[in-house]
């Protein structure tokens, strides 16, 4: 009996040479695409268009182990690239295109001074956009750096959302004092205000709040709206420093003042107007 004639061999037989010419023909495919993305690559790296060079560099990179030279062009490609989008102000490109540079073995020292100084002004540009009072701005750019471009990107983020809204609480709570004719205590919330924009934006309450107190003053009514008579008995700067703690922590200006009173072993008495911390 012909060993051949066995139906079910028939079939692995017929499945077999199939499963090899499958394979054949994605073994060819994959060595054709090879071979014309190393032709892409050296044409765009001959014909100076660095986007298409790292474009071809990096998916060959991504089928074999590139050569030296192949390596090192790439790497030439990618400087050239990231310099482009820089200029061009593509910033968060050229940074990323950079940082794959300064990982790679082809990174010389100058590729990293050139990234850490990108880092740095992408930095120093959210900052200016935050001082201008373009928080989300600045936010959004801080967002575009990767853990490795900035390690401390979320506490940088977080630090000046915190400061922010700190300023905006110390001028709604002005606004209040001042319309509930409390004026010392109105001074000293606007006065620890200390954002660029919103020391801008607060000038004429400021102002207004300013003439008042000085009005009082003439009056012989002093800081604790009581002939002048001192009655803070807890040192200031330290009740300042208490206060701004629970601040930056979310507690409201109020609340804040009582609990930074109470942790100095005070009490807050209240003389006519105005409230103050005594022990």
């Amino acid at each position: 009996m012909n060993p051949f004639s066995s139906p079910l061999l028939r079939r692995v037989l017929q499945f077999m040479a199939a499963a090899t010419t499958v394979l054949l023909v994605l073994v060819v495919h994959g060595w054709q695409h090879q071979s014309r993305l190393m032709q892409r690559f050296y044409r765009s790296a001959e014909d100076e268009d660095p986007a298409a060079c790292v474009v071809s560099g990096e998916q060959l990179a991504g089928l074999r182990s590139l050569a030296i030279g192949e390596a090192t062009q790439l790497a030439r490609c990618r400087r050239t690239l990231a310099s482009d989008y820089w200029v061009a102000g593509q910033h968060q490109q050229a940074l990323d295109l950079l940082e794959r540079l300064v990982a790679s073995p082809q990174m010389v020292e100058a590729d990293q001074s050139r990234f850490s100084e990108w880092v740095r002004q992408q930095r120093d540009r959210a900052v200016e956009h935050y001082r201008r009072g373009e928080l989300s701005t600045a936010v959004a750019l801080l967002e575009e750096l990767s853990d490795r471009q900035e390690p401390h990107r979320d506490m940088l983020i977080e630090s000046l959302r915190t400061r922010w809204h700190l300023n905006q609480q110390l001028h709604n709570q002005a606004l209040q004092l001042r319309d509930a004719g409390r004026w010392w205590e109105a001074h000293d919330a606007i006065h620890r205000m200390d954002h660029p924009w919103w020391r801008t934006q607060a000038k004429p309450l400021e102002d207004e709040i300013v003439t008042a107190t000085q009005a009082l003053s003439g009056q012989g009514v002093g800081h604790d709206g009581h002939n002048g008579k001192v009655r803070h008995n807890v040192p200031f700067e330290d009740l300042d420093h208490h206060v701004r703690l629970h601040l930056t922590r979310g507690v409201d200006e109020w609340h804040a003042y009582l609990q930074a009173c109470d942790e100095l072993g005070g009490a807050v008495v209240n003389y006519g107007p105005e409230s103050v911390c005594r022990r």
